[in-house]
């Protein structure tokens, strides 16, 4: 019987944006979501939405097989030993919702072992727009794009696979955290999968309803479910 896994790599891959022209495409993507349809962003330039971030940044793209597009990105800001006082981006616009002694309690070993997933984007094409046109990770397909019915069951995958790498990225720097700002109702859709964040901040408002959640390895590794935990291998293989 054929798994996710099986199912996900007929249509898609994962891959490091570690070139310039890669980034790039992100910084496309990022445009077109937050700055185009969603208008989160103003005054970008032309075709790339970019901040200070990026620059100590892990850069992932997910590219749709049949089409040669790319689907989504997502970062993961790693501030490095030597720039400890790097910010995070929920530093700089949600301060207000974190647990302050929550995060100083993960923070203990030291910010480099702290990652943050930022900018989880999914083109329009690749996500409802009925219902979901409102964020920018999506769970279902835009009709618009002319593809199979199986293809259209694995859409929904296109955010959890990029929450799988953002993970699959902060094992491989040995970091022991990963934080992100992100809708309950989101936090809620990836428990489903078996992606457990414990939420550490109060709920606010920036662009719809936000908290500060966390996840560690073994919170990751004991709830994974099986057919996703294949998934997160097969994730691993192809960002190698």
């Amino acid at each position: 019987q054929e798994t996710l896994a099986d199912h996900f790599k007929q249509y898609f891959t994962l891959q490091r944006a570690n070139t310039p022209e890669l980034r790039a495409a992100v910084y496309k993507i990022r445009f077109d979501v937050y700055c185009e349809e969603l208008k989160y962003e103003k005054n970008c330039p032309k075709d790339c939405e970019q901040d200070k971030f990026d620059s100590y940044s892990q850069h992932i793209l997910i590219n749709h097989i049949s089409s040669g597009r790319f689907a989504g990105c997502v970062r993961l800001v790693t501030p490095s030993e030597g720039n400890p006082a790097a910010l995070f981006p929920f530093e700089e616009c949600c301060l207000k919702s974190v647990n302050s002694l929550k995060f100083q309690k993960i923070a203990q070993d030291g910010r480099q072992f702290i990652g943050e997933i930022s900018r989880l984007a999914v083109h329009q094409d690749y996500r409802r727009r009925k219902g979901e046109k409102n964020n920018a990770y999506g769970v279902d397909l835009n009709e618009s794009l002319v593809v199979s019915a199986d293809e259209q069951r694995i859409f929904p995958f296109i955010a959890v696979s990029l929450y799988l790498a953002s993970a699959a990225i902060a094992l491989e720097h040995n970091m022991k955290y990963v934080i992100v700002m992100m809708e309950p109702r989101l936090a809620r859709l990836l428990a489903r999968f078996g992606i457990r964040f414990a939420k550490i901040g109060q709920e606010m408002e920036y662009h719809g309803t936000r908290a500060m959640f966390y996840i560690d390895k073994n919170m990751l590794f004991d709830n994974l479910k099986p057919d996703l935990l294949e998934l997160f291998n097969l994730v691993v293989r192809q960002l190698r």
